[in-house]
């Protein structure tokens, strides 16, 4: 696959595009404290093979992610946006990728920009650009696989299989065996629609098996070999077979979860994905197919595993990004209907004036320049519509979004993080030289920012009034907490002994605290961010 020259320049683009705000966005609980501290804790230990929290070791992930956050740490130090890096960066090349596939496949770079750029500026993809999670590595490694299977399978490349089964190794290595079991099962549904033997041959081949063995086993055998038992139990245990039979989230446990997170994750482009999807139907072109297979197979799989999560169906993205892309060219070609690109528009509008009711109801940041944008970008987009400029119109939306997603960014998404990090308690933690306590909850970045020891108070559940209205999970997923942990108890029997303790009461377990056996022991305490803070066994408070 020849490289366009423009391919360097879409990733340039989007990587400036996603480094917006980086810089300013504390890591956040529970899942992105999780991610830092490991890595942190990797560089710091030296032992960059076996994963440790809180200097334990643990199976939640592979060890990708790891790699990457801990590498960065090495080359730039310790730092917010450095975490973030290998998010930024892969979304970035993923959109890039996406622009040299089509382009290259298709024969039409302009239908290769419109699929990048709808990919680079859809709601989730945004979101998860500036995120510390494992799922745009995923994403990436899953795009590279389905490209190189398309090319092994229906333009028959002989070699093709054995990079695809390369990244998959890759994806196994970030993920875990949902990176080839989920491609898998999508490319045996797409060769049965052909009733095609050869593609099943070459779905198989033994070299790509080979390749595949030879990159991913070596990390799961060393694991094993020193972790043993603990480590299928932890890995493969919970974190993939209790993670599809037992939901870890009950509330969400509704046959239509991840159709309502389609509509939302594809926005601004909803509209154009679904037009593409029906309007490509009469023709049902193997590459329609292809994608099709990919998207609701995506779907389907999730929908049918116990536990749902938003981030998911995230690779689903690649292959409706194309469709949108489809939908795009054929609602802006001439002789259509002038009616036709509101499927663009009308989503369009509806994020962008979400943008602006929301601010009404954060109260911070300055949003004026968020109203005169969106205001502009309105008029702009109307005027492009009028004057029949539709691929002017595209350029628009495009734009547009990026500019405005980065001012919601620095003015509403940096103060939400900030609630959700505990950073305010950081200072509060840092200057204190004792034990530090959470009731009922937890803070593992103010572990990664101080350094401190945090132990977990357990809530005792039977003294609270709306226990129940809670929604309980199996006791299984308690094996997923590796923290210190007390009981309500157990911490009164310390509070005894005299020592001086900080407790910290995250906003959200205020209530609750106040109907625990711990209440009566506290009197006075001062406000860090949305938490209160009690210093117990010493007369006067921190300063």
């Amino acid at each position: 696959m020849k490289l366009s020259r423009l391919t360097p320049v879409v990733f340039i683009v989007w990587l400036v595009f996603y480094m917006v705000g980086n810089n300013i966005l504390p890591v956040t609980d529970p899942v992105e404290s999780n991610y830092a501290l490991t890595a942190k804790e990797m560089v710091l230990s030296g032992n960059w093979l076996s994963p440790q929290i809180y200097g334990t070791y643990w199976y939640d992930k592979p060890i990708m992610i790891y790699w990457l956050i801990a590498l960065g740490f090495k080359l730039f130090g310790i730092a917010d946006w450095v975490v973030r890096l290998p998010s930024t960066f892969f979304g970035a090349l993923s959109v890039a990728t996406m622009y040299q596939a089509i382009r290259s496949m298709s024969g039409r770079w302009v239908l290769g920009l419109i699929a990048a750029s709808v990919l680079g500026s859809s709601l989730m993809f945004w979101t998860v650009a500036h995120g510390v999670v494992t799922d745009m590595v995923l994403l990436y490694t899953t795009l590279m696989i389905m490209i190189y299977a398309y090319k092994g399978l229906v333009l028959n490349r002989r070699n093709a299989m054995i990079v695809a089964y390369a990244f998959a190794a890759l994806g196994v290595l970030t993920k875990g065996p949902v990176a080839i079991v989920l491609p898998g099962i999508i490319l045996l549904i797409y060769a049965a629609i052909y009733r095609s033997g050869t593609m099943l041959k070459r779905i198989f081949d033994w070299r790509g098996i080979l390749v595949f063995c030879a990159i991913a086993l070596p990390w799961y055998a060393y694991m094993y070999s020193v972790h043993g038992q603990a480590f299928i139990d932890g890995f493969l245990g919970l974190h993939n077979v209790t993670r599809a039979t037992q939901s870890e989230h009950p509330e969400d446990n509704v046959w239509w979860y991840y159709i309502a997170i389609f509509l939302g994750a594809s926005l601004p482009w909803t509209g154009a994905v679904i037009y593409g999807i029906i309007s490509g139907y009469k023709q049902r072109r193997k590459a329609y197919v292809y994608c099709l297979a990919w998207g609701l197979g995506t779907i389907l799989f999730y929908t049918l595993m116990a536990t749902k999560y938003p981030l998911y169906t995230f690779v689903s993205l690649i292959p409706f990004s194309a469709f949108g892309a489809m939908g795009v060219m054929k609602a802006v070609r001439a002789g259509r209907s002038r009616v036709l690109p509101w499927i663009i528009i009308g989503p369009t509008l509806l994020l962008w004036l979400s943008y602006v009711v929301a601010s009404f109801f954060a109260p911070w940041g300055f949003y004026y320049l968020l109203y005169v944008v969106v205001a502009v970008s309105v008029l702009l987009v109307l005027h492009a519509w009028y004057t029949h400029h539709r691929y002017r119109l595209v350029s628009i939306i495009v734009l547009g979004t990026m500019v405005i997603s980065s001012i919601v960014l620095m003015e509403g998404v940096e103060p939400l993080f900030k609630q959700r990090s505990s950073i305010d308690v950081v200072p509060v933690v840092d200057s204190y030289d004792g034990d530090v306590y959470y009731y009922n909850g937890y803070s593992t970045a103010v572990v990664y920012y101080t350094g401190h020891k945090v132990v977990k108070i357990n809530g005792d559940e039977s003294r609270w009034d709306d226990q129940g209205k809670l929604k309980r999970r199996s006791a299984e997923w308690q094996k997923k907490y590796l923290m210190q942990q007390v009981s309500e108890k157990e911490f009164i029997k310390i509070l005894s002994s005299g020592k001086p303790l900080m407790l910290i009461v995250p906003k959200g377990e205020i209530k609750h605290f106040r109907q625990s056996f711990i209440y009566p022991y506290v009197s006075e305490y001062s406000e860090a961010g949305t938490s209160e803070v009690y210093i117990l066994n010493k007369q006067t408070l921190f300063h």
